[in-house]
């Protein structure tokens, strides 16, 4: 199964969540400045654990968010060339989605974007396990796909296969631990496709860790 994480990754959604994260924080009197980036070290990156540590309350901080994105007046667009790569992937082995957004919005954006059917598997966030715990209970799993340091932690806590993608949220070197980082969707496929058939070789524009 390749397992793939969502925001960043899959959806262009970097600018939605940091204008909704901007509104819940003004609503408990926190003031994000016009250039924060609050995602960009955050580890792991969950909307409770940015919540922390602004000191506030971690649950009400990240239903509330998941309040605002599905009330905002457009669902996120998808990394250009995803869409592609999810349905040549889903040729090759089973598809599962594993993300912190809640499982409402992440439905609601695969439904716009004609995914739905795609996935094997969808697990959203605020169930009270980790990406770890969950991963680790998929015993098919061989690869996960991330934009976070937390999601090469997950895979590696996993013993699953890592690929970080540079297009996302965090930067390449915050995914430094990763067994493969990729800088486009159609490194990522040269790179899926090279683990899934046991090829040696680091795959065209993939860097081996």
């Amino acid at each position: 199964m390749i397992c793939f994480d969502f925001d960043g990754v899959i959806a262009d959604s970097h600018d939605l969540w940091v204008a909704t994260c901007r509104t819940a924080l003004a609503e408990v009197g926190v003031d994000l400045p016009s250039d924060a980036r609050p995602f960009a070290r955050l580890r792991p990156l969950t909307f409770e654990q940015l919540a922390r540590d602004m000191g506030i309350d971690a649950r009400a901080f990240a239903a509330r968010m998941a309040e605002l994105a599905l009330a905002a007046p457009r669902l996120p667009p998808l990394v250009p060339g995803m869409a592609e790569l999810l349905r040549e992937c889903a040729e090759l082995a089973p598809l599962a989605l594993l993300s912190s957004s809640r499982q409402p919005f992440l439905e609601a954006v695969l439904r716009h974007h004609g995914l739905s059917g795609l996935f094997s598997i969808v697990a959203g966030g605020g169930t009270g396990q980790t990406k770890a715990e969950t991963l680790a209970s998929w015993s098919s799993a061989r690869i996960m796909i991330g934009d976070a340091a937390s999601d090469i932690d997950a895979a590696r806590a996993a013993g699953v296969v890592s690929i970080g993608v540079t297009w996302g949220w965090q930067a390449a070197d915050v995914m430094s631990h990763a067994d493969i980082v990729v800088d486009s969707p159609e490194d990522l496929a040269v790179a899926i496709r090279s683990h899934l058939s046991g090829a040696p070789g680091k795959g065209v524009g993939a860097t081996k860790r």
